[in-house]
């Protein structure tokens, strides 16, 4: 039940109701993970259904699973927690009241009834380009999460906040992203219409939403440029110089936990890298830490594995002469490997492997997605095992025996793309990119990154403060 007299589950902290009730026609809250970005922008959304259920909203999200697992999500558990009746990519039934706006097709069209006789309409949009929202009028918008979406699109939203004369809102939800377009927007522009606030993580532990346990994990899970945009809220550049930028002297070094070469009574991990000519087919060799050990979740490279013009079986015979038959692989790779041949030979890469495998009678596994991650989060799961924020290094390897992997977290760096992402770039020389690659598609599948989307969702704990003193509206 939603009144102008509040909610009584429905609970803020004083950051949190700072953003719900600010008093500009466009604000962004710039926050780190875990600070309830997205529970506020919800609420922000729902308020406005309240305050004008006549007209049209619209709400994106970078991505399509942003948009479904986390945006919408959140939504729709306090909708349903409120009572609030709505149907999504359907039309709304009849007896709910007036439509005032039909639709061909009612496609990523939420429809409420938020009072008795109005129905609220409400376009949900991925906001990764800006060709789904042509067409469209709307009144107010709420964009979560934006690392990804270019400013063109945003422009378009902009163009489209037409439908009344006298009411435009707009909110957005997202941690920095360098100073890019939300940056210049909001912070830089400093109008009477654009209004920011920037919120650490650390502030969701102060207020109860997190406890400290929690943080100090998150500290262990980012390298230190990364943590400063996704946990400190700072705008900062992480497609800028090296792209391997927290790795150093600290990580070229002998194997921490005291091997001097691969253990063949332990599983041994290789990542994989398929290329055939001009750039060569790369293969990083190491192990994990013993279990039982503080090493247990750290890895060392002990060596790496070249080969220019050769078949994939070519490449994994000389594996298994190089390490031994008495060893447990475990193979990770470029994905495209469980569709292609590097060498046109017929069958796929992975299907190869596992033929000369079973020729040489050693045991394996061969772990792949059927997509890769993205590049991005692939390098920055590379760099805070480098080192991350709480100083705790997790990734070595052995520099004379591994000069390719070396090369590249020396070298390889940026080169821009769209907003939010980037493509390495090997300033030309083909050797490099391929050691790093390898060695990230391996380490992405052992000792993953704590993604966002495992992060808790802004559903407000206990400690929470600061009760929503109202959502507008009219009493339902």
């Amino acid at each position: 039940m939603i009144s102008q007299t509040g909610v009584a589950r429905a609970r803020l902290t004083d950051y949190q109701l700072d953003a719900f009730d600010n008093p500009f026609e466009h604000f962004c809250f710039f926050a780190g993970v875990g600070t309830g970005k997205t529970f506020t922008g919800s609420h922000w959304a729902i308020s406005r259904m309240f305050e004008r259920p006549d007209l049209t909203g619209l709400i994106g999200a970078n991505t399509y699973d942003q948009l479904s697992q986390a945006t919408l999500r959140e939504l729709f558990y306090w909708l349903d927690k409120y009572g609030i009746e709505y149907v999504i990519d359907r039309q709304p039934p009849r007896d709910w009241g007036q439509i005032r706006r039909v639709f061909k097709t009612y496609h990523n069209v939420l429809s409420l009834r938020i009072v008795p006789g109005i129905i609220t309409t409400v376009f949900t949009r991925v906001m990764s380009k800006a060709n789904p929202l042509r067409g469209t009028e709307f009144s107010w918008y709420w964009m979560d999460e934006t690392r990804d979406t270019p400013k063109n699109t945003f422009d378009v939203v902009l163009s489209r906040l037409r439908e009344s004369n006298d009411y435009r809102r707009g909110f957005t939800t997202t941690t920095p992203n360098g100073e890019d377009w939300s940056y210049e927007t909001f912070v830089a522009k400093g109008d009477h219409k654009h209004g920011c606030m920037h919120v650490a993580t650390e502030e969701s532990v102060r207020c109860g939403l997190n406890d400290q346990g929690w943080l100090d994990n998150m500290l262990a899970n980012y390298d230190e440029l990364t943590a400063q945009q996704e946990l400190f809220a700072e705008h900062v550049d992480v497609l800028g110089g090296r792209a391997y930028y927290a790795f150093g002297k600290h990580n070229r070094r002998a194997c921490p936990w005291g091997q001097t070469d691969i253990d063949p009574t332990r599983n041994v991990i290789v990542g994989m890298d398929f290329n055939y000519d001009p750039a060569p087919m790369l293969w990083v060799v190491g192990q994990l830490g013993p279990e039982g050990t503080e090493h247990e979740d750290s890895i060392h490279w002990f060596l790496e594995i070249e080969g220019r013009q050769v078949s994939t079986r070519q490449q994994t015979r000389v594996l298994i002469e190089t390490v031994g038959t008495d060893c447990f692989y475990q193979m990770y790779g470029d994905a495209s490997g469980a569709r292609g041949s590097t060498s046109n030979a017929g069958e796929h890469d992975f299907a190869q492997i596992a033929d000369e495998m079973d020729i040489a009678g050693v045991g394996r596994t061969i772990d792949f997605d059927e997509a890769n991650p993205r590049v991005i989060d692939r390098v920055q799961n590379m760099n805070r095992l480098a080192k991350a924020v709480s100083g705790k290094v997790s990734m070595t390897y052995s520099k004379d025996r591994c000069p390719r992997l070396d090369a590249d977290m020396r070298k390889v760096g940026w080169r821009k793309t769209i907003v939010g992402r980037g493509k390495l770039d090997d300033k030309g020389d083909h050797t490099l990119t391929h050691a790093g690659d390898a060695a990230g598609y391996a380490a992405w599948k052992v000792l993953p990154f704590v993604r966002r989307g495992d992060m808790p969702t802004g559903i407000p704990s206990s400690g929470a403060r600061g009760e929503i003193a109202h959502l507008g509206g009219q009493q339902r």
